[in-house]
């Protein structure tokens, strides 16, 4: 399952293979397909993001989307909380930009909403 986030906006998007369903902060229209997130990911839309699993390390050890970084969700508020450095330092990429969609995901879509709840706490 996985969910977005981006400065302007908050999407919360449940996946199934064929469908996804996207809430956004100040809009109720769900208008985001699947095809349209697998053409970011893939680099077809050329759109930077980052890719967020934000499941436990123990499920994470079970298997894992290749360029997504690990951030638990009891640690996502205090990740994007951090300085820079800091974050390059525990995460071993950089935070993520003002310009760069993050992606969150986890095993049912329910953490993935957890997260951007958290995010945007701590932009506020």
């Amino acid at each position: 399952m996985f969910a977005a986030i981006r400065s302007t906006r908050t999407a919360a998007i449940c996946a199934t293979r064929s469908s996804l369903m996207v809430a956004r902060l100040y809009s109720t229209k769900p208008d985001v397909s699947f095809e349209e997130l697998q053409k970011v990911i893939h680099g077809v839309t050329k759109k930077p993001y980052v890719l967020v699993d934000v499941r436990e390390p123990s499920e994470v050890s079970e298997g894992k989307v290749p360029t997504a970084v690990n951030i638990p969700l009891g640690d996502v508020a205090a990740a994007f909380a951090m300085p820079s450095d800091k974050f390059i330092a525990q995460y071993r990429i950089d935070r993520p930009s003002e310009e760069e969609d993050v992606i969150f995901y986890c095993r049912s879509g329910k953490r993935s909403q957890k997260a951007i709840d958290e995010v945007a706490r701590v932009d506020t």
